[in-house]
C-alpha cells in the first residue's frame, strides 16, 4: 500500500514486495505482524526451527509468513467481491493512478463492455466507476501528503489530476478539509 509512495518519494529506490527481506547485516519490514515473522525467521536460521517455533508459540503468532507470501490481503478480500472483470479493473486503478485509464480502455482490459462496466460498478460498489477511480486516486494523494515531501501541484499530477485547482477542490469535497490542511 506504501510503495507507491516510496517510488514517488525515492524513485532511485526499487522496493520488493517481500513481508520482510534478510539481506546480510540488514534486516526490514512493513507492517504490523511482519516483524513477528522476519523475527522468527532469524531465530530459525541461529537458533534451528523447533525453538523458533516455541518462542512463535510465547507471543501467540503460530501462523508464521514466509518472506514471499503476500504483503496485502487478496484483491476479492479487499475489495469484497469475487467478480474477475471487476477485479481486475479495480487492481488496474491501484496501479494507473498517474495517467488514468479511461473508462473505455478499463473494459477493454476485462473484456466487457464500457456499459457493462458500469453496471458491475453499481451493482458491486454501490458507485459508479468514476468515482470509485476518483476515491482510488484520493486515498493515495492522502498518503502521499502525510508521508511524503511534494508539493500540493506535484501531488495534484501524480494522482492524475489535470490541476492542483481541480485536485483541491475534489480533495475537500471528499474528505472534508483542504489538503494543506490535511498536511498538518
Amino acid at each position: 500500500e506504501h510503495a507507491a509512495v516510496l517510488k514517488e518519494a525515492f524513485p532511485h529506490l526499487a522496493p520488493r514486495q517481500a513481508r520482510f527481506v534478510i539481506d546480510g547485516a540488514r534486516v526490514t519490514c512493513g507492517g504490523g505482524v511482519a516483524p513477528l515473522d522476519m523475527m522468527h525467521a532469524v531465530i530459525c536460521e541461529r537458533m534451528g526451527a523447533d525453538f523458533a517455533r516455541r518462542v512463535s508459540d510465547w507471543y501467540l503468532h503460530t501462523a508464521v509468513a514466509e518472506p514471499s507470501d503476500p504483503q496485502r490481503a487478496s484483491a476479492a478480500n479487499r475489495f469484497g467481491t469475487n467478480h474477475p472483470a471487476l477485479l481486475a479493473v479495480l487492481e488496474k486503478m491501484e496501479t494507473a493512478i498517474e495517467n488514468p485509464l479511461s473508462r473505455a480502455e478499463m473494459a477493454s482490459l476485462a473484456g466487457i463492455s464500457a456499459r457493462h462496466l458500469d453496471r458491475l460498478f453499481l451493482k458491486h460498489r454501490g458507485m459508479t466507476f468514476l468515482d470509485t477511480y476518483r476515491q482510488v486516486r484520493l486515498r493515495h494523494s492522502r498518503r502521499l501528503l502525510e508521508q511524503s515531501p511534494l508539493s500540493i501541484s506535484e501531488i495534484a499530477f501524480a494522482t492524475g489530476f489535470s490541476s492542483p485547482g481541480h485536485f483541491s477542490r475534489s480533495f475537500k469535497a471528499t474528505f472534508g478539509q483542504n489538503p494543506t490542511d490535511a498536511r498538518r
